[in-house]
């Protein structure tokens, strides 16, 4: 693909680090524009609708990673593809090619310019190839996995080891964005966890099965509250929900979500 023409936003507010940046890309033939902080990289994701975003993680106002959710959750900009870039980690380990958290690619600070913008383009080249896939596979009806979780390591295992299971994954890290997303993305089912700041996930349940456009969703819940061996089989009922005990199985957990989904055949 020609990235010639293709406008980048990088978010940093460092400015020196931001020039530096944007020179170099520039130089690669990227138009680029630039934000200091996260109300107004929101404000040009959604005018501008860059082919994809570099976002510091560590900013006075918003954090990248609240950046990266709002983006998510917002219809006009979820499907953008985020680049993070961090001094919070050590370089050794993944100087060349960055560190793949889920779907986002973590970069370190201090970087090479070249070194940077190859792996860019490497990373842009498998979110071209995901997007086909990802096009192709909702034409053949591969189904939705809402995962919401406030622990970001948990959120992201549980995303890498679903998504490599065939399901298409989308996330949020609190109810509220929960909600917005059922409503926008209405998934085939929703991995809820229990204990979570502001919303809980039983107040996200609740919420969900009072609203027409939501309460049919089935609702798998998560939850470290209670020993393993109670729940160590195949999870265990509560009212309609699955619920199942942290540390879980990947493949108990996909049996589950099968059950799930199967039920809801069955009802149709």
């Amino acid at each position: 693909m020609d990235i010639g023409k293709k406008t980048v936003l990088i978010v940093d507010d460092e400015q020196d680090l931001l020039m530096v940046l944007k020179g170099g890309l520039a130089e690669e033939g990227y138009h680029v524009i630039t934000a200091d902080n996260g109300k107004d990289a929101l404000n040009l994701a959604k005018s501008k609708h860059p082919y994809f975003i570099i976002l510091d993680i560590l900013m006075p106002d918003l954090k990248g990673n609240e950046v990266a959710m709002m983006l998510r959750v917002d219809p006009d900009t979820k499907d953008i593809p985020v680049i993070f870039l961090t001094g919070m980690f050590p370089k050794e380990g993944y100087a060349e090619g960055g560190r793949t958290m889920g779907s986002y690619l973590l970069l370190t600070k201090p970087y090479d310019i070249k070194e940077l913008v190859a792996a860019i383009k490497k990373h842009m080249e498998k979110e071209n190839e995901r997007y086909v896939e990802r096009i192709w596979s909702l034409n053949m009806d591969k189904k939705t996995i809402l995962i919401v979780d406030d622990e970001e390591d948990m959120l992201l295992v549980l995303e890498e080891g679903l998504s490599e299971e065939e399901y298409h994954i989308i996330t949020a890290d609190n109810g509220k964005d929960a909600i917005e997303m059922a409503k926008s993305e209405h998934p085939d089912i929703i991995i809820l966890d229990v204990l979570m700041p502001g919303m809980d996930g039983g107040e996200v349940a609740r919420t969900l099965e009072t609203n027409p456009e939501t309460k049919d969703i089935p609702i798998m819940f998560l939850t470290g509250m209670f020993p393993k061996r109670e729940n160590e089989d195949e999870g265990r009922m509560i009212a309609d929900h699955l619920l199942f005990a942290k540390p879980y199985e990947v493949d108990k957990l996909v049996a589950g979500i099968e059950e799930l989904l199967q039920k809801q055949v069955d009802v149709v």
